[in-house]
């Protein structure tokens, strides 16, 4: 929602298998992973259920593909680029900045949905374990292997933090508090 307009998603001749992807996250993230239902996708999107099943063979299968379309696009796809970043400062502030940017409705929905249902909670698993690898890699290259880890974790709680608490849209306060971590990082490194 921006400036108090919901984004509605068309189904793209491109690739319409991603617009239903888009508007299950618009679902996330405005009524939680309880109001992400076929009707709810297929009201957003303007299409029948028979559109829907046109794509895919089962509610179950479309679940699995935007997991797995939210774990490559959201968290495998940024750690990709951020370790192409050598300076691990540049690193992490990359990697703050897009997090920041994150549906931080939608990715706080997905954590409360995997507490429910133990194939969410796999990806869930999967994608905080890349999530805080890439962060981890990081740290270890900033302030080296002994203090990496509590910096790392100091930096993801945040994070989970805001997903679970602040998933109102303050990219502004998340930034600043990433920002913070950061800070607290070089000062430790540079003593």
């Amino acid at each position: 929602m921006e400036n108090g307009v919901v984004a509605v998603a068309h189904v793209s001749r491109d690739d319409p298998r991603r617009a239903y992807f888009e508007a299950a996250y618009a679902i996330l993230s405005t009524e939680g992973y309880a109001g992400l239902k076929l009707a709810a996708v297929c009201r957003r999107l303007s299409v029948s259920t028979g559109g829907f099943y046109h794509w895919f063979t089962s509610w179950q299968e479309f679940t699995d593909a935007m997991l797995e379309d939210w774990r490559h696009h959201r968290t495998t796809a940024v750690a990709e680029l951020a370790r192409s970043i050598p300076d691990p400062v540049e690193r992490l502030e990359s990697l703050a900045a897009t997090t920041a940017h994150l549906d931080r409705a939608a990715e706080g929905a997905i954590r409360v949905w995997s507490r429910v249902d133990p194939q969410v909670g796999e990806v869930q698993r999967v994608v905080d374990e890349q999530r805080f690898d890439v962060v981890m890699e990081a740290m270890r290259d900033l302030v080296g292997p002994d203090a990496a880890h509590q910096f790392a974790r100091l930096g993801y709680s945040v994070l989970v933090g805001f997903e679970l608490l602040a998933a109102d849209g303050a990219t502004d306060e998340l930034a600043w508090s990433l920002d913070q971590v950061l800070q607290a990082a070089r000062r430790f490194a540079d003593r």
